[in-house]
């Protein structure tokens, strides 16, 4: 988590497991980053008599236990839970705290199909993608064919992580059968990016040829493709590949001397080898 300013109870001797994240908590100011980071994730789990008492025991907040132990007895909800310990520790802004709030309320409604799909997304927001892919498989095993809007927001969110990956051939087969569940137009219009990704000009022109019934969509995929390139010229990485081109022509034309071209993909793969890595850890 990160290094952790104390300002509040004590830095507990035995730390408290949370199974959910598996993280072991030290401090107050750790469980208060935990409530707003993962709020999305939260659930009544966390209301546990054996995180007040190690707020009791181990922090040394008799006080914050107190409060927490009479809205256990009184069933009191997930939202105050946690609005009570980042309320008395203080350790982020109050519009902060209220946005955590509201981020779980929303989610004490979830079915335990929506809570793991939550937890997924919360992957692939954080760009694990091979984990987030890994959840969303085992979700739609366990999952019924009666709920068609979970379930395409399921493929959807698996192409999501497939186009991220590069794996333009899978993205598009998930793309394809959450358009197919619930005839979504933003699932159609990716799945017709990836198809155009994954193809040759001909191939793409004869699959389109072959579908007439994607013939607007497709015409709507490539205005937007044509947008992206334009914003593509503004960014760092086009400016990148105009000074590589640079490096290698000064090369060519100075007696061979490829030098600084070679240096340059030399950086730019080892940074791209890097961020891969960050993606499917």
């Amino acid at each position: 988590m990160g290094q952790i300013i104390l300002g509040t109870g004590k830095y507990a001797e035995k730390p408290y497991f949370v199974e959910k994240f598996y993280i072991n908590l030290y401090s107050v100011e750790e469980l208060c980053y935990l409530l707003v980071e993962k709020a999305e994730m939260l659930d009544p789990e966390i209301m546990q008599k054996d995180l007040v008492r190690w707020l009791d025991e181990q922090c040394g907040l008799n006080q914050l236990a107190h409060a927490l132990y009479s809205l256990l007895n009184q069933n009191g909800s997930t939202a105050a839970f946690a609005g009570i310990i980042l309320e008395y520790v203080n350790l982020y802004p109050a519009e902060v705290v209220a946005r955590a709030e509201e981020l779980i309320r929303g989610s004490e409604g979830l079915n335990p199909y929506e809570r793991k799909k939550a937890k997924a997304d919360y992957m692939l927001q954080n760009r694990k993608y091979y984990g987030a892919l890994k959840q969303y498989y085992a979700l739609l095993v366990q999952m019924t064919d009666t709920d068609k809007q979970l379930s395409s927001g399921i493929l959807h969110n698996m192409g999501v992580a497939y186009a991220k990956l590069f794996m333009f051939r899978q993205a598009a087969e998930r793309f394809r059968q959450a358009y197919e569940t619930d005839g979504a137009k933003e699932s159609l219009a990716l799945y017709l990016a990836s198809v155009r990704m994954y193809s040759q000009d001909k191939e793409y022109v004869a699959f389109i040829a072959d579908h007439p019934q994607y013939h607007n969509a497709s015409l709507q995929v490539e205005r937007r493709i044509e947008q992206t390139a334009g914003q593509f010229e503004a960014t760092d990485e086009n400016r990148m590949l105009f000074t590589l081109q640079v490096f290698k022509e000064e090369g060519s034309s100075t007696a061979g001397n490829d030098a600084p071209y070679y240096h340059e993909i030399e950086r730019l793969t080892t940074k791209l080898r890097e961020e891969y890595r960050e993606f499917v850890s």
